[in-house]
């Protein structure tokens, strides 16, 4: 698709439809119709087989809309030739209602066998018989805990032997569209296919554990329709990217392409802030230095050969303190871009450094590691700072810096990461499985799904600040600059996953993909 993929809540998704529906005129019949020929095409290209038609398909209906698009694939999997059985999952008297009534009528009169599941009396289907089972009970905006037919139903799949494959459809029933918390039992799912946008919920908590291959299935929404309620999740895919790279012109030179500086470093941390000088070098920046406390000269010196260094002076113990800040500060005076934290240290030297840089630092920032950790309680400074700020922190940073716990953020990234931007009024990057890019205003994000536990080595971390600073170092608005980094990160990790496997592969190593990254966006 050559438009943003959306990343879309309950809410987002229903105003999506009913847009469609009522100010465009597509009436929720085709809407249905399509939904259902998409998921099968979805599941058909994953698993060839089902184009043979020779598979036993059991079908998990529920009531409303959802259950709709099943009662449409029991129709089409009947016309491949499987043997399909269908299974209303319902409350005593619940029917379906609607355009979901019309398409059960219509596998009702095609002699499709409807089995209704409306009480504990009611037989369970037997699972062993199944080589494929379509999970449409619920979709995207189930918000309370299981009960009845559906919880029993579910776990009794939970506990069947896994000797079929289970196709979700929009979202694994028992997941919420919101947060991607379980709500009761719920069945992983080999194939999930999001209809019309991908649902937040799929990137969240449980979801992405839960939901196997994820696909987006068509259901006929276009651009016009997206550009009248565009939802405030894109997936930071390589189409995305590609909308925000910056361009290079033929005629640049170092001058053009800007001066990133990152600062930091301190005994036993030289690697976080060469790193991140080697992130900052292979965005593409110009140039590049690496501002370091005056012990480590020649330390510095001797591992950084492109990237040229300065030297501030330190404390007793080694740290960059207050009387690093006017140097840095003069240094910094015309240059483009400044990346803070990688091996910095954590102690009162370095806090006096950092409030000292944040008061006058006439630039654009991106903060991160033991830069994020020192400003624990003084977070909110960031708010005064007059040009933009990045801020970069994995769950425990993002925990330390709201008071709560790594568990806590995790429960709810995305409004960890709104809250983060609402208190720093920084662009936030919450890294981790499917790291989250909150734009400053708390409104608009980015999703990577990129990456991997490839990325999960000390290090990694420091090489993505470098290349955001070096980004910014661009002239990139914090927002594109952030995403960008991010994308360019994770997906330089499934390059390199994909030659050397996902273990035991060293940032060192891993930012020699990233130029690889950079010529897959340049092409069409």
């Amino acid at each position: 698709m050559r438009f943003p993929i959306y990343i879309a809540s309950p809410e987002e998704s229903r105003t999506l439809d009913n847009l469609a529906a009522h100010e465009f005129s597509l009436p929720t019949l085709i809407l249905m119709e399509n939904a259902a020929r998409s998921i099968l095409e979805c599941a058909a290209s994953l698993w060839p087989d089902l184009l043979e038609g020779k598979s036993s398909v059991f079908i998990l209906c529920g009531p409303g809309q959802n259950g709709g698009d099943g009662w449409v694939l029991a129709r089409l999997f009947s016309s491949l030739g499987h043997k399909v059985s269908a299974y209303l999952v319902t409350s005593k008297g619940v029917m379906p209602q609607g355009d979901a009534l019309i398409n059960y009528n219509v596998a009702k009169n095609l002699n499709v066998p409807i089995s209704i599941v409306d009480d504990d009396a009611c037989p369970l289907p037997e699972w062993g018989k199944a080589d494929l089972v379509v999970d449409a009970i619920f979709g995207s905006g189930l918000s309370k805990p299981l009960e009845g037919q559906p919880k029993r139903i579910l776990a009794s799949i939970e506990a069947a032997p896994r000797t079929f494959r289970v196709l979700a459809v929009d979202l694994p029933s028992g997941l919420m569209g919101s947060t991607g918390e379980a709500l009761g039992p719920v069945v992983p799912a080999d194939l999930t296919v999001s209809l019309g946008t991908l649902k937040l919920g799929l990137f969240l908590q449980r979801g992405p554990e839960l939901s196997g291959a994820i696909r987006l299935g068509d259901i006929g929404l276009c651009p016009p329709m997206y550009k009248s309620a565009p939802p405030n999740g894109i997936l930071l895919n390589r189409y995305a990217a590609q909308r925000l790279l910056p361009p290079r012109p033929i005629t640049g030179h170092k001058g053009t392409f800007g001066h990133a500086v990152v600062a930091g470093g301190s005994h036993g941390k030289t690697g976080a802030l060469t790193l991140a000088a080697m992130g900052a070098l292979r965005s593409g920046a110009g140039l590049v230095t690496a501002a370091h406390p005056h012990v480590l000269a020649k330390i510095m010196e001797e591992k950084l050969t492109a990237p040229m260094t300065l030297s501030l002076p330190n404390s007793d113990d080694g740290f960059l303190d207050r009387r690093a800040a006017k140097p840095l500060l003069d240094f910094l005076a015309n240059k483009s871009a400044l990346g803070l934290g990688p091996g910095l240290g954590v102690n009162e030297d370095t806090k006096e450094f950092l409030l000292e840089i944040l008061s006058d630092l006439p630039l654009p920032l991106v903060l991160d590691a033991d830069g994020l950790s020192t400003l624990r309680y003084y977070h909110k400074n960031l708010l005064e700072r007059k040009h933009p700020t990045i801020v970069t922190p994995h769950p425990g940073e993002a925990a330390n810096l709201l008071g709560t716990s790594p568990d806590g953020i995790q429960k709810d990234r995305l409004a960890a990461a709104k809250q983060l931007a609402s208190e720093t009024g920084a662009t936030v990057v919450l890294k981790g499985h499917n790291t989250i890019v909150m734009e400053h205003t708390g409104i608009n994000y980015y999703i990577c799904p990129s990456g991997g536990p490839i990325l999960a080595t000390g290090g990694t971390g420091d090489l993505l600040t470098g290349l955001i600073t070096g980004f910014l170092a661009r002239k990139m608005e914090p927002f594109a600059a952030a995403a960008l980094g991010v994308y360019v990160h994770g997906r330089g990790g499934d390059l390199a996953a994909g030659e050397f496997g996902d273990t035991g592969v060293s940032p060192g190593e891993l930012q020699l993909f990233f130029p690889r990254v950079f010529k897959e966006l340049t092409l069409p």
